[in-house]
């Protein structure tokens, strides 16, 4: 799958969620927590997050901002994120395939309607061309 550029951040969530009533640099550190999150693909082991927040480790931790779950942490908003995303792109895949099989048939089928208009006489420059040469 291409990697996901983004995920949806709502200011009022960030404003008025747990993360609010934390000091400044928790704040800090679980948005760096969250983008490399996100950049691993929702996959990040307790010592990778260990390693990037430090002593911030525990607060996030205890705050339940992020769980420890058999040694992989979990985000569940970002997990839930990168489901839909990952299921739609899935999806977006899946209609392209089938879309670009039934539209390389149906150029075949315009370009064969293209030759049979082609092929009629009032659509035809041939008689044109003979009519013109005439009259030279």
């Amino acid at each position: 799958m291409i990697e996901l550029p983004y995920f949806k951040f709502f200011p009022n969530q960030w404003l008025t969620g747990t993360i609010a009533f934390q000091d400044f640099d928790v704040q800090g550190a679980f948005m760096k927590v969250c983008c490399f999150y996100w950049s691993k693909g929702c996959k990040v082991s307790d010592k990778e997050l260990k390693a990037i927040t430090g002593t911030y480790y525990n607060t996030l931790i205890e705050t339940n901002l992020i769980k420890c779950v058999k040694g992989k942490i979990k985000i569940q908003w970002l997990d839930e994120q990168y489901k839909e995303r990952k299921e739609a792109h899935t999806k977006r895949v899946d209609a392209g395939r089938k879309g670009g099989k039934h539209s390389s048939s149906n150029a075949v089928a315009l370009r064969k309607e293209k030759i049979k208009k082609d092929n009629t006489p009032y659509l035809s420059t041939k008689g044109l061309n003979e009519y013109l040469s005439t009259k030279k």
